[in-house]
């Protein structure tokens, strides 16, 4: 049995410094170093192996296009570490964006909630939440990417084709203005990058998970 740790491309790119701290921190506490991208042409864990993953792509991709046995979100592993040194943000009030592409993970999206409390977060929550989210920014305004097309078809293809609405950047802009006038707090915690340049788009400061608990000094 082998864990393998797929830090998201996104993430690396988006969020350099706190990815690096999240990698230097999986190495530490489960002397694990990052596995590579989770598509095709790289080492795929198998069916006694466990994957931790950042993104809610890679998580769905490897649960069609791999045969892990046991794929399980770092947010869990962090939730868990009695001995996690989370910052305090001193009771301030952030909204929770939950992503569509992890609509259906229950236990994810609490965890998310768990670990924004203990780091001393008043969540707010938004109507269209947990399993009533439909929202993942450009993702869904722009056509189907076709390599998630091909590795996850069940979920980008088969059951929710319906899902994505291409429009133009301006259309798209407009779209992330109006579901933000709901939002009552300035920041919005994301554990998706295209919620997060979403929210940005759409006039409130989207801040990744990795960026609250990984904040640069």
């Amino acid at each position: 049995m082998a864990t393998f740790f797929f830090p998201s491309c996104k993430a690396k790119a988006d969020y350099p410094a706190a990815s690096g701290q999240l990698r230097e921190y999986i190495r530490r506490c489960f002397g694990v170093k990052p596995s590579g991208c989770c598509r095709p042409g790289c080492k795929l864990p198998g069916a006694e192996d466990t994957a931790l993953v950042v993104c809610n792509n890679c998580a769905a991709i490897l649960e069609e296009s791999s045969v892990a046995g046991d794929i399980r979100f770092v947010w869990e592993c962090i939730d868990q570490d009695a001995d996690f040194p989370f910052p305090d943000y001193g009771g301030e009030a952030i909204t929770v964006q939950d992503c569509w592409v992890s609509v259906e993970k229950r236990r994810v999206q609490e965890t998310v909630r768990s670990l924004l409390a203990k780091m001393n977060i008043r969540i707010v929550e938004l109507a269209d939440n947990f399993d009533k989210t439909r929202f993942c920014g450009v993702n869904l305004l722009s056509p189907c990417n076709p390599s998630n097309a091909k590795l996850a078809p069940k979920r980008y293809v088969q059951n929710n084709a319906q899902m994505f609405r291409p429009c133009g950047p301006d259309e798209q802009t407009a779209i992330f203005r109006t579901h933000c006038e709901q939002i009552t707090t300035e920041r919005v915690a994301c554990s998706c990058k295209f919620c997060t340049d979403a929210i940005k788009m759409g006039g409130k400061q989207g801040i990744h998970l990795l960026e609250l608990l990984f904040p640069t000094p």
